[in-house]
């Protein structure tokens, strides 16, 4: 065995492969085989011996044969196994030649050779050569195909080797195949760079094939020295390997834009390298010439999938603000044509899968909190636009970004003309103008179902009609199994301007949840009266490209403030010169206050506002912790804990400028508690100060609900309203204090008319929570059902027709007592007491328990004195349970009346 091979490797003698391949790789540098293709063959044999050694150490030794030996092997062989023997030689030397082994000229001249011999010697040596071959490493199989063809190996294979047959036919069948690439490109001036370059690209090829990508990038990823042969075919497959493994490399994007510029390709073969000049320029970072390869690759309806995936990964990597809106416009969504379907749901266009599950990836803590909200909104199956106001309200069109955002909403809340105004924009970005393409295809989706659909064109006839009486077509009736309220809903979802016919038909008709979008127009054209303004006329129109967004934009400012009043303010104050409303608009002096108001939090602001008009009483409802929001909360939402914190925390700015004798009867009735005197004192004793009228009435209402005789409608606009106010007030101070319908009637009436004063709007707003907060009290008692025939129960409930049937039993009762006293022999005083004790017994029974289905809590004295004869005749029973138990229960006939 050749020592020198461990001293061109720089190691000892070892079978270590790892290390053997280590050295070799570290010893490439030295010995480059444009510069010393010598030496590098030297390198490269010496390598592949180490690796024999290495696998089998006991065979490599140096075994020469002996002068003697090598004479009398030539003395035994025959003149024409001479003959094979020079054939042979001429073969393997041609196999083994850099300049001749790849030329197909070179293997003709040796084939033509053959005519220089026998057809015994060409008989005898022909198998040899086929086994030469067969062991012969990045042999050409194209060359090969042409010896075989010559020889005519495969027809008479069968007959020279019967036990190999398989071997050699499958051998036959891979120089069938040709070569991997032409290896006539392959330089002719080192053999060794020759068979490296093969060996990399059959062992890239099989791990293309056989392993998973990242066992590519490995490999790939390796320093290694190969020539890349000008074979376009060939170096589109391993590009096209390059670009599975993600491995980044400049000779193959110059190769593909050569490739691309000759242009000498079929236009299919140029698509390819088109893709791999994109994949590669993403790949190396240059994030212009990747955008624009890919919007090419894309324009051109060729991996269409692919390059909106790539143009997704470089709009998150570079413009991420970005992301969720080409998301949004990569939409996809197949719609039918309306004559060709019968379910016209599959004529409107849907998010796909697709979208949805690529909007529900991202993080939305990542965004600004519109960017967010327009996530949010875009996965939220109801699509409600008060999640993307925000967002609509900052486009003031000069910010390309929210613009773009803007015609994505559009797509869902917006009408005909905002829908041609997506068709009509372009963008000289070429990123900016790939999304308009897309949101402009869905554009004109959604217009043609607007224009087209017939369930939207049949309400449209319905809502114009100038009849206000003309009820609403059944087909559109929520429960209908047609299911054509769906679509006027989507139709609903896109504001705009609107007769007010038409909203006299909404309002009268629909629910909200049915025209979300409508919902605060109709109520206040309807209700306060507040009509939005018209939009602007053509001509407007025509000269400012932006009025009609502006005009649309000022509607969704007032809804803006009417649904979300302080997270409109917060927007105004900082963007105040946006908008521009007339100065008789009845919104200009809440909009000057947002602007120009001195406040930092939402307390500050909310004591700025004056609640005047049923416009600001409507909006302060919404307004977080306000006192319009608390009088218009259901009874059983209200926390009386957090009433008496913003009363000392939140409110006592507003509630200083209001009605002292008001704040007291409001005071009492949220603090009279046996655990909560102190501090009813302290409040009482902020309102009335020094003021010794006050003091007397605060003293009076707190003793027993009765204000002093002073000159009340003059001084403290003391009114009828404030009386009844504290007569319930007093009724709901005891425990079992409950009101019927008729006084629940009058405390909803007068807490929903916003003209009435705002604290005594309040007090029955809080008197309505107590009173269900009493009613939950008694219906939580175990207490025992009524029967108008229990006579006998002292504590029992009776209606007017039970009482009745109750007073003629005793009359009966008294009737046979006369007619038995008329007999003599029958009359007894003693049978005359019994009978008036049973009869007045059960008079004052039957009045008890009607006194008990009409109680509501007030003292039993009190109860007497008020027409004792005449209230269980004309006084109506509780309907609901009080502290006897439920009403009466009706029998089926009367239930079934």
């Amino acid at each position: 065995m050749n020592e020198n091979i461990w001293q061109l490797l720089g190691i000892e003698k070892t079978t270590d492969q790892a290390a053997i391949r280590q050295a070799y790789r570290a010893q490439l540098p030295s010995y480059h085989p444009e510069t010393d293709s010598d030496g590098f063959k030297a390198l490269r044999e010496a390598y592949e011996s180490a690796i024999k050694y290495a696998q089998s150490p006991e065979i490599m030794v140096d075994e020469p044969k002996s002068e003697s030996e090598q004479q009398e092997v030539s003395v035994s062989l025959t003149e024409e196994q001479l003959k094979a023997n020079e054939i042979c030689e001429a073969y393997q030397t041609l196999l083994d030649d850099p300049q001749r082994c790849f030329n197909v000229n070179e293997w003709q001249k040796f084939i033509g050779s053959f005519y220089d011999y026998s057809m015994a010697v060409i008989d005898s040596v022909k198998w040899r050569l086929l086994e030469i071959s067969y062991e012969s490493k990045n042999i050409s199989e194209s060359c090969v195909k042409l010896l075989a063809d010559s020889l005519r190996w495969r027809q008479q294979l069968m007959i020279q080797f019967a036990d190999d047959f398989e071997k050699y036919d499958s051998y036959l069948n891979h120089i069938d195949r040709g070569d991997l690439f032409n290896y006539t490109y392959l330089p002719t001036t080192s053999k060794t760079l020759q068979n490296v370059t093969i060996d990399y690209m059959y062992y890239t090829r099989w791990l293309f094939w056989e392993r998973r990508s990242g066992d590519i990038y490995a490999f790939l990823s390796q320093d290694t020295v190969i020539y890349l042969p000008d074979d376009k075919n060939f170096m589109l497959k391993f590009s096209y390997w390059h670009c599975i493994a993600n491995i980044k490399n400049q000779a193959i994007l110059d190769y593909a834009l050569k490739c691309i510029a000759q242009n000498d390709q079929d236009e299919n073969i140029i698509i390819e390298w088109k893709y791999i000049a994109a994949i590669q320029y993403t790949l190396l970072d240059n994030k212009q010439e990747s955008l624009q390869s890919w919007l090419d690759l894309y324009s051109s309806g060729h991996y269409q999938d692919k390059a909106a995936s790539w143009i997704a990964g470089w709009c998150e990597y570079y413009n991420k603000d970005y992301f969720p809106l080409l998301i949004m416009a990569l939409n996809n969504s197949y719609c039918i044509a309306i004559d060709n379907t019968e379910n016209y749901l599959n004529a409107i266009p849907q998010l796909t899968a697709t979208t949805v599950s690529r909007l529900a990836e991202l993080d939305a803590s990542d965004y600004s909190p519109e960017i967010a909200n327009f996530i949010d909104w875009a996965l939220n199956v109801n699509w409600n636009y008060r999640q993307v106001l925000s967002m609509l309200l900052l486009d003031d069109g000069t910010n390309r970004l929210y613009r773009l955002y803007r015609h994505a909403i559009m797509l869902r809340h917006g009408n005909e003309r905002l829908l041609q105004e997506i068709l009509d924009e372009r963008s000289d970005d070429p990123f900016e103008q790939f999304i308009l393409q897309n949101l402009q295809r869905q554009a004109r989706q959604n217009l043609t179902w607007l224009s087209e659909l017939p369930p939207v064109q049949e309400f449209k006839a319905w809502l114009y009609d100038s009849d206000e009486n003309t009820p609403i077509p059944a087909k559109f009736d929520p429960n209908s199994e047609d299911n054509h309220c769906f679509y006027c809903r989507l139709w609903l979802d896109r504001l705009d301007y609107l007769p007010f016919v038409a909203i006299f038909h909404l309002y009268n008709n629909l629910e909200y949840s049915y025209m979300e979008m409508y919902d605060w127009v109709a109520f206040l054209t309807i209700r306060i009266p507040y009509k939005l303004p018209a939009p602007p006329d053509a001509s407007i129109c025509s000269s400012n490209k932006n009025a009609y967004w502006q005009w649309y934009r000022n509607c969704l400012l007032v809804i803006s403030i009417a649904s979300q009043p302080f997270a409109t303010a917060k927007y105004l104050q900082t963007e105040n010169n946006t908008f521009q409303l007339p100065n008789d608009n009845l919104l200009s002096p809440l909009i000057n206050i947002f602007k120009q108001g001195n406040w930092q939090n939402e307390t500050e602001l909310y004591n700025l506002i004056n609640n005047d008009s049923k416009l600001i009483n409507c909006i302060l409802i919404n307004y977080p912790n306000s006192i319009e929001s608390y009088i218009d909360d259901t009874p059983d939402s209200i926390d009386f804990k957090e009433i008496e914190q913003k009363l000392e925390q939140v409110w006592q700015p507003k509630l200083a400028k209001q009605n002292p004798l008001y704040l007291i009867i409001l005071y009492n009735i949220v603090f009279y508690k046996p655990d909560q005197k102190t501090k009813l004192d302290q409040m009482l004793k902020s309102v009335t100060g020094d003021n010794k009228e006050l003091i007397e009435t605060a003293k009076n209402l707190k003793k027993s609900w009765i204000a002093p005789f002073f000159d009340r409608s003059m001084k403290y606009n003391y009114t009828k309203q404030t009386d009844e106010i504290m007569i319930l007030t007093k009724r709901l101070s005891s425990y079992y204090g409950i009101y019927d319908e008729d006084e629940l009637e009058v405390l909803y009436n007068f807490k929903n008319n916003s003209d009435n004063d705002l604290v005594l709007r309040l007090c029955a707003a809080l008197l309505i929570a107590k009173n269900h907060e009493n009613q939950q009290k008694l219906e939580s008692q175990p207490l025992p059902k009524n029967k108008w025939w229990q006579f006998w129960r002292w504590k029992g409930r009776t209606n007017i027709k039970g009482f009745i049937i109750q007073l003629c039993c005793s009359f009966i009762v008294l009737g046979l007592m006369i007619v038995l006293n008329s007999n003599s022999e029958l009359n007894s005083p003693t049978f005359s007491m019994i009978c008036y004790s049973i009869a007045v017994t059960n008079m004052i029974f039957a009045l008890k328990r009607r006194f008990n289905d009409i109680d509501r809590g007030e003292p039993v004295t009190q109860m007497l004195a008020s027409l004792l004869f005449f209230m269980p005749f004309l006084g109506s029973g509780i309907k609901h349970t009080n502290r006897f138990g439920p009403p009466v229960e009706k029998t089926p006939k009367e239930k079934e009346k």
